[in-house]
């Protein structure tokens, strides 16, 4: 156990530049701040105890610096990537300035129903709409360790995070199930969420038949551009677009 703790630390050292994390085992927490006004992101830890189920909570994630209301969070439905949940956040001052501390949470728009119960499977992202400049998520919980396999079966438009507290390539990823162009995956701009890259993935089988297994891997549409060496920071998020109805995207262990 000692020389995974220090794995681990050696490991979540190296996302510094991106992110502030502290942890002392494979239970910590990591702050991200937003990269812009359309930050698409995800929980980088699941809530702990829940390595059978992964899964994190909204309440262990704070959103430090949020206006109420004028920065909020978005859930896609994974049929038609509509909104069908937005939750905006009361930080510690907000509260402290309310005269009620115990406002500090997840809430909906009309400030009526808290959300910090909201559960969401590991690897469920969602897209920001923040006004304000400088926002930091702060996520917590417990590490999910082992190659996980993410089953995106009957989703068209799944948002899906990198729940790793360590930046990846999109080499690292393996996609199951996805037939090339039909089935791709986008990266939002951060500025006014348009579409700035589409991959794709042609899998052993595909690569086989092609007479070529070098070909396994990510692509841009065309296929004349490998796209393996992409980063994928910590608790970044991209959007699926997929017609197969059974693809899975396979993530790397963090421990190695």
């Amino acid at each position: 156990m000692k020389k995974l703790m220090m794995t681990l630390a050696a490991a979540l050292s190296a996302t510094a530049v991106v992110a502030q994390i502290t942890s002392v085992n494979i239970v910590g927490y990591q702050n991200l701040t937003a990269g812009g006004r359309y930050f698409s992101s995800g929980a980088t830890f699941i809530s702990i105890g829940t390595s059978a189920n992964p899964q994190w909570r909204l309440g262990d994630v704070k959103g430090v610096g949020m206006v109420p209301v004028d920065d909020n969070i978005q859930f896609l439905n994974p049929a038609d990537a509509n909104t069908v949940l937005t939750a905006t956040y009361a930080d510690a001052a907000t509260a402290a300035a309310a005269g009620d501390p115990s406002l500090e949470g997840w809430w909906n728009m009309d400030f009526d129903t808290r959300l910090d119960d909201q559960v969401f499977a590991a690897g469920t992202g969602f897209l920001c709409r923040f006004a304000s400049v400088g926002v930091v998520l702060t996520y917590a919980g417990e590490v999910l360790g082992g190659s996980v396999t993410v089953d995106l079966s009957g989703m068209k438009y799944p948002m899906v995070a990198n729940f790793l507290p360590v930046e990846i390539t999109l080499g690292a990823l393996t996609g199951v199930g996805m037939v090339p162009v039909d089935d791709n995956i986008q990266f939002l701009s951060v500025d006014n969420a348009n579409t700035v890259l589409t991959a794709t993935y042609a899998d052993a089988a595909t690569a086989a038949a092609a007479g070529d297994p070098s070909l396994e891997g990510w692509w841009n549409m065309d296929f004349d551009t490998r796209l393996d060496s992409v980063a994928i920071p910590a608790g970044t998020a991209f959007l699926g677009r997929f017609q197969s109805s059974n693809v899975q995207i396979i993530f790397p262990d963090p421990i190695p």
